[in-house]
C-alpha cells in the first residue's frame, strides 16, 4: 500500500472518528482559524497575518515571506545589521532569513515594540524589503499588539510597496514520486558515538485538505507512531544488549514544508555498535509493518500522548511557533486552527479502539516498508561499514523482522495497578488556612504532613510536586559529579514488586510524568498527570515510598546507557567555576560506581521515612472535596517521624578570576558562566531578571554586526552561599542569512566584543524607555506563571526548597527596580568568577 492510497483510505474514514457520519473526504468542513490571528490582504496586494499573542509582553516578531524567490535571490545586502542591532533584533542561528522550500523567510525575533518608534522603525523597515521583490508576497506580525492600530500603520507603510497581482488558491506543484532505489549516507566523525538515522519518505497531505480534520488526525497519528516505536525500540536494544545514549525522532510533515512528509528515527550508539543497532531498528519498524500493533499497546500509546496534548493545548504558543504556522499557511495552505482543535479530535470515541487500532496499523503499514522511499544515514560511521553492506544488512533485518514473530507483548501494561495496595492509619486535617501568596489553601494533617492546593480548571490535568528536606548534603562519601545520578536512581527501582521497567511502563500509560530534583538541601518529585489520576499517584507515592528495591540488572544497563551520553555544557562550566564541590544535580562522566545505587537506597531510605518533614504541593483541574477525601484515604499510608532535617553547612571554593577554555564535541559558539555573591532577597532577584534583558540588549548592539546570537539566563542559589549567576550563549548565525559585507570573526575576536558588552553594560546607564518595557514585560510574566498550575507548583517549590519568599513582594519589587541597581547586579557578576567556553 502506497502512503497515497492511505490517505484516500484512512482519512474518508476519519469523517466517521471525527463526525460519527459517513462524510466523503471531498466534503470535509474547514477548520475553524485560531480566534487569536487576522488574515487579510492590503490594498497593495501583500497578505497579513496579525497574531495577538500576550506571552511576551512589549514584544514581536516579525516575518516576510517572499513565495517561490529562493533566498539566493535576496537582496542580502540590503540587510543593515547596524541598523537592526540598535533596533535591539539579534540574528537567530539561521541569520535574518532563511530559504523554506524555494521561498525566502524574513524572520526579525522579539522586536521591542514597547518602544513606538522601534515598532515603526521595523514596520518602516519591513515594508521596504516587501519593495525589493515581485514575489506574492506575506507579512506576519506575532506579540503584544494592538490589531486595530497596527492594521492602520500597516496601511500607510504598504502605500510604498507597487500594486502587486494577486494570485488566489495557490497551489504548490507537487508530484508523489516513490522511490523504489534505497539512499545510503556515510558521515565520517572523530567522536566514538554514532547516529544511526532510518528515514521513511511518502505522500504529503493534498493541498485542498490541508485545512480540515484530514492533516490534523495524520498528524495524531504521526504522533501516536513515533510514541509506539519509541517503547518498541527502547526494549528491543535492551534484549539485544545495545547500549544506547538517546532514541529520538525528527518529522517533516505537510505543515512543516513543502516536500514529501518524512519520518525518521534515530538511536546513538557507541561506533562498534552502529551495525547492530541499525539492524534492530529494521527488524522493529518491520515487525510493526507486518504484524501491527495489538488494541492494548495502541491504546495504551494514546493515554501515553494524552498529558503532552493536552498541555500544548492549555499553553500559549510561542512568537516563533505563531510565525511558523502562519508561513505554513501562506505557502502549503496550512490549516490555522487552535492547538485545542487537535486535542478535541484525540479525545473523540466515535470508533472503538480495535477499529482505530486497524487505521493506524494501516498508516504504519503505508508509511514503512522494506526498501521502499528509505535512507540510512550514519554520522560517525565505523570504518568496517560500507554502505552497501549497511544496505545489505538493514535489508536482511528487516526481512527477518517481517517474517519471525518476536512474541512479545508490546503493551505498556505489563503491570497491573491494582498490586499498588495501599493500606495506613486513619487521619484528619488538623487546620487549614490560606497560601497568601499565590491564593491556595494549606491543609495540615493529624499525622504532620503539608499539602497545598489550588483548583485551576478546564486543563484536564494537574501538576503536583513533594518536596522533603534533606539534599545532597546529606549523602556520605558523594564524589563530585555523582549527584546528578542520584536522582535517577528512583526509576530503577522495582516497587511493590513490579519490575522497574513494567513501573515505568505503568506510570506512562497512567499519563503520569515524574522528574527527581536534588540540591544540597532538598529533595523533590515533580510531574504533572490527567485529572482522572490522583488517587493513581498517590498510590504510586505511598508505594514508592514504601516498597522499593533496586534493580540491579537495571543499573547496569543505565550504567551502560550513561556512557554514551555528554555532559552538558552547563554542566561542564559549573564544574570548572565551583571545582571539589560534591553537592550538586551534576553528572559527569566516570562518576557511576557499584556504591552509588547503595548510597541512594540509604538516602532515599531516610527522606521517606520522615514524609512530614515537607510538603505536597497540587495545582490544576482537580475538585476540592474530592482532593481531601483521596488525601484523607491515602496520606496516612507514609511513614512519619518526630523531628526534622537540619540543613547542612558546608564551605564553598568558588573561581574568582576569569578562566578560558577552549574545548570540542557542542555546538560551536562562545558559553560563559558568570557568577558573584549576591544576597539573595525578592528585590535583588526581579533585578536580576530585568539585569538579564539588559546584558542581552547590550550583548546584541556589540555582536549582530559580526553574525553573533545573544542569549541570556539567570540562576540563583540560596545554599550553601546567596549567589546568583548568568549563563550567556552566543553562536553564529548561519552565513546565508547574513549580507555579504558581515564579516565573522573568529571565537577569540568575539569573546573580547563579549566583554566589552559585559563592561558597558554593568556602567552605562539604562534607557528609562527599556527599563519600563522590561519591567513590564517581567511583571506581566510573573503574573502568567502564577496563574498556571506550573508556575504556581513551581513557585512554592522553590520557596519551601530554599527557605525564601521571593514571591509574595513580586509586584513591589518589580516596581522598586531602577538603573543603579541594575548597574550593581552587572558589576557585582562582572567582577566575579567567570568561566569562557570557546567550542571550536
Amino acid at each position: 500500500m502506497t502512503l497515497g492510497k492511505l490517505h484516500h483510505i484512512v482519512l474518508s474514514c476519519l469523517a466517521l472518528v471525527c463526525f460519527a457520519t459517513s462524510v466523503p473526504a471531498q466534503t470535509l468542513p474547514s477548520l475553524p482559524i485560531d480566534s487569536r490571528i487576522k488574515k487579510g490582504t492590503l490594498r497593495c496586494g501583500v497578505t497579513y497575518y496579525m497574531v495577538t499573542n500576550p506571552s511576551s509582553k512589549g514584544y514581536a516578531d516579525i516575518a516576510i515571506i517572499q513565495r517561490d524567490q529562493p533566498s539566493s535571490a535576496a537582496p542580502l545586502d540590503e540587510l543593515d545589521t547596524r541598523f537592526l542591532s540598535r533596533m535591539g533584533v539579534a540574528p537567530s542561528e539561521d541569520g535574518y532569513l532563511s530559504d523554506v522550500d524555494g521561498s525566502t523567510v524574513y524572520h526579525f525575533r522579539d522586536v521591542p515594540f514597547y518602544r513606538p518608534e522601534v515598532l515603526d522603525s521595523m514596520l518602516l523597515y519591513s515594508f521596504a524589503q516587501v519593495t525589493l521583490s515581485n514575489a506574492q508576497q506575506a507579512v506576519v506580525i506575532s506579540g503584544d499588539i494592538d490589531p486595530v492600530e497596527l492594521k492602520k500603520k500597516m496601511d500607510i507603510f504598504s502605500m510604498m510597496v507597487p500594486r502587486m497581482l494577486v494570485k488566489e488558491n495557490h497551489k504548490p506543484d507537487y508530484v508523489w514520486e516513490p522511490s523504489p532505489a534505497p539512499w545510503v549516507e556515510m558521515y565520517p566523525s572523530d567522536s566514538p558515538i554514532t547516529l544511526v538515522s532510518v528515514t521513511y519518505a511518502g505522500a504529503r497531505v493534498p493541498f485542498d485538505y490541508m485545512n480540515t480534520a484530514q492533516a490534523i488526525v495524520s498528524d495524531l497519528f504521526g504522533e501516536e507512531l513515533q510514541v509506539v516505536v519509541r517503547h518498541r525500540l527502547a526494549r528491543n536494544l535492551k534484549d539485544a544488549g545495545i547500549p544506547y545514549g538517546n532514541i529520538g525522532f525528527q518529522s517533516l510533515r505537510s505543515k512543516d514544508y513543502g516536500g514529501d512528509e518524512r519520518y525518521t528515527v534515530q538511536v546513538s550508539v557507541a561506533r562498534g555498535q552502529a551495525d547492530a543497532a541499525m539492524r534492530v531498528v529494521a527488524s522493529t519498524l518491520a515487525e510493526l509493518d507486518v504484524k501491527g500493533a495489538s488494541a492494548p499497546e495502541f491504546s495504551d500509546a494514546k493515554k501515553v500522548l494524552t498529558p503532552s496534548l493536552r498541555s500544548r493545548a492549555a499553553r500559549s504558543p510561542s512568537l516563533d511557533d505563531d510565525v511558523r504556522r502562519c508561513t505554513a499557511n501562506f505557502l502549503y495552505g496550512a490549516h490555522l486552527a487552535p492547538y485545542s482543535e487537535s486535542m478535541r479530535y484525540f479525545a473523540r470515541k466515535n470508533l472503538a479502539d480495535e477499529v482505530e487500532t486497524r487505521y493506524f496499523n494501516q498508516f504504519a503499514d503505508a508509511l514503512y516498508g522494506q526498501l521502499e522511499n528509505l535512507t540510512l544515514e550514519f554520522t560517525g560511521a565505523p570504518d568496517t561499514l560500507d554502505k552497501d553492506q549497511a544496505l545489505f544488512n538493514y535489508n536482511l533485518a528487516y526481512l527477518y523482522g517481517s517474517v519471525i514473530p518476536s512474541g512479545k507483548e508490546y503493551s505498556w501494561h505489563s503491570a497491573d495497578s491494582s498490586r499498588l495496595q495501599v493500606s495506613g492509619t486513619k487521619i484528619k486535617i488538623k487546620s487549614e488556612k490560606a497560601e497568601p501568596v499565590t491564593g491556595g489553601t494549606v491543609w495540615t494533617f493529624t499525622n504532620g504532613m503539608r499539602v497545598v492546593f489550588k483548583p485551576v480548571a478546564g486543563s484536564g490535568v494537574f501538576h503536583y510536586a513533594l518536596q522533603l528536606n534533606g539534599g545532597l548534603g546529606a549523602i556520605q562519601g558523594l564524589k563530585e559529579g555523582e549527584g546528578g545520578y542520584i536522582g535517577d536512581m528512583l526509576s530503577l527501582y522495582n516497587v511493590a514488586g513490579i519490575q522497574a521497567p513494567a513501573f515505568r511502563d505503568l506510570l506512562s500509560a497512567g499519563g503520569v510524568s515524574m522528574e527527581t530534583e536534588l540540591s544540597l538541601n532538598s529533595f523533590s518529585l515533580k510531574g504533572e498527570a490527567p485529572s482522572s489520576q490522583l488517587q493513581f499517584l498517590l498510590k504510586v507515592l505511598v508505594a514508592l515510598a514504601n516498597e522499593r528495591r533496586i534493580n540491579l540488572d537495571e543499573y547496569q544497563l543505565y550504567c551502560r546507557n550513561q556512557a554514551l551520553t555528554q555532559p552538558s555544557i552547563t554542566d561542564l562550566l559549573y564544574q570548572r567555576l565551583v571545582p571539589g564541590f560534591v553537592y550538586t544535580s551534576n553528572k559527569l562522566p566516570g562518576k557511576l560506581t557499584q556504591d552509588t545505587p547503595v548510597k541512594a537506597h540509604k538516602y532515599y531510605n531516610e527522606r521517606f521515612a520522615n514524609m512530614q518533614d515537607g510538603v505536597l504541593i497540587l495545582s490544576g483541574d482537580l475538585q476540592e472535596e474530592s482532593v481531601k477525601k483521596l488525601l484523607l484515604r491515602y496520606l496516612g499510608a507514609f511513614q512519619v517521624q518526630k523531628g526534622v532535617v537540619g540543613r547542612k553547612q558546608v564551605s564553598l571554593n568558588v573561581e574568582q578570576k576569569t578562566a578560558t577554555h577552549t574545548i570540542q564535541g557542542y555546538p560551536q559558539g562562545i558559553y560563559i558562566l558568570m557568577d558573584g555573591e549576591y544576597a539573595l532577597t525578592s528585590d535583588h532577584y526581579y533585578t536580576s531578571q530585568v539585569a538579564a534583558r539588559a546584558l542581552r540588549k547590550t550583548l546584541i548592539h556589540y555582536l549582530a554586526p559580526y553574525g553573533y546570537t545573544a542569549q541570556v539566563e539567570t540562576n540563583f542559589f540560596a545554599q550553601p552561599q546567596e549567589r546568583f549567576q548568568l549563563q550567556i550563549t552566543c553562536l553564529p548565525a548561519s552565513l546565508t542569512g547574513l549580507p555579504s559585507n558581515t564579516l565573522p570573526q573568529d571565537s577569540e575576536q568575539v569573546l573580547i566584543h563579549i566583554r566589552e558588552a559585559i563592561e558597558a553594560a554593568a556602567k552605562a546607564p539604562v534607557d528609562p524607555a527599556d527599563l519600563k518595557g522590561w519591567k513590564d514585560n517581567l511583571l506581566a510574566d510573573v503574573k502568567l506563571q502564577l496563574a498556571s498550575p506550573s508556575g504556581f507548583v513551581n513557585t512554592l517549590l522553590d520557596r519551601y526548597a530554599n527557605n525564601k519568599d521571593i514571591a509574595s513582594r513580586y509586584a513591589e519589587s518589580i516596581s522598586a527596580i531602577n538603573g543603579a541597581g541594575i548597574q550593581d547586579f552587572l558589576g557585582v557578576l562582572a567582577a566575579g568568577g567567570r568561566i569562557e567556553y570557546l567550542v571550536q
